[in-house]
């Protein structure tokens, strides 16, 4: 006789319980893969030249980087844009500001239409537009459907924002034109709180203007214009952990590490300017002005058509970030 053997057969809610729970070890993995995202600035025609681009972008180069920028293998997930989209208002071109700004949309909708790409305000975006208000018209809508979160008062020109998948990672967007050469330390202080009680992993500040003289703009024409207000800024960043600045304004590629006696040993501020899309470039006058007892150390500098990359590894053991200079051909 032979005896019946029992076959266990597991309820219902277990196999349930244990489909999310691959499912959700499948996401973890996924999530914990490195990602990339770009960055650039600065695509404005140059005003010098016999016959400027009528649009007021350097038309051929821009296209270029969002090409090279959808072709790269990492896949860059969207696009942080450092301001000077175009030339603005000028004797040497017909194109208003506000057609100038349709034209730069309509670019880099067809040629980049699944890239999100977030932009500040640079000094140019003001020549016509002093207020703000086509510029608002233009580009606030993209930023709604994108969901960024504004500074109180400056909706449309400041704010913080998560790309999709990634709560840990916090990206906060400075307008310095409200006031000319200041950011809302009060409002990016917030962000900031925010962004630790979220226990973010890394935050990334961007801007037009860089807070030191690194090329070319003099102290005068950048955040050191006001340097006690500046070294609030980079001293909330260093405050709260965060470890990369990317900025516009000067028409070239650089970094910059900064540090100071005051700050942890091992903690370092990478300000990274890269006006490196299209707008003519500037003679380098190095690191000169003055630099109220920051120490700064240049690690890189080109005078090359290109953009960031800056890739996160978010996985549990090596939360990293690394940034390379990409180069376009124009």
């Amino acid at each position: 006789m032979r005896k019946s053997r029992n076959h266990f057969r597991p309820p219902r809610w277990f196999l349930a319980a244990a489909l999310l729970f691959s499912l959700a070890a499948i996401a973890s993995v996924a999530s914990a893969d490195p990602w990339s995202f770009a960055v650039a600035g600065d695509d404005r025609t140059d005003a010098r030249f016999i016959a400027p681009d009528p649009t007021g972008i350097n038309t051929i180069v821009l296209k270029n980087l969002l090409h090279e920028v959808n072709r790269n293998q990492k896949k860059p997930r969207f696009l942080l844009f450092t301001g000077d989209l175009v030339l603005g208002e000028n004797r040497h071109i017909s194109a208003k500001i506000g057609e100038q700004f349709s034209a730069w949309t309509n670019l880099v909708q067809t040629e980049a239409p699944r890239l999100a790409i977030l932009p500040v305000r640079g000094n140019h975006e003001t020549y016509g537009d002093t207020n703000g208000q086509l510029w608002l018209a233009t580009f606030k809508p993209g930023l709604d459907s994108n969901g960024v979160a504004y500074f109180p008062g400056e909706e449309g020109f400041s704010y913080t924002w998560s790309p999709p998948g990634h709560p840990e990672i916090v990206i906060i967007a400075l307008d310095q034109f409200i006031r000319t050469h200041h950011v809302n330390l009060v409002e990016l202080e917030n962000a900031l709180k925010k962004a630790q009680a979220g226990h973010a992993a890394h935050i990334f500040v961007f801007a037009h203007e860089m807070a030191f003289t690194c090329t070319n703009h003099g102290d005068e024409d950048n955040m050191a214009a006001f340097p006690d207000e500046r070294d609030k800024f980079v001293d909330l960043l260093q405050s709260y952990g965060c470890e990369y600045f990317f900025a516009g304004h000067d028409h070239a590629y650089d970094w910059m590490s900064i540090k100071h006696a005051k700050w942890p040993a091992h903690y370092v501020l990478n300000q990274i300017v890269a006006g490196t899309a299209g707008a003519p470039f500037y003679d380098d006058k190095t690191y000169y002005g003055d630099h109220h007892g920051y120490d700064l150390i240049r690690l890189d500098h080109k005078r090359e058509h290109g953009y960031l990359l800056v890739t996160v590894n978010d996985g549990p053991d090596n939360k990293k970030v690394t940034v390379t200079f990409e180069t376009v051909t124009p």
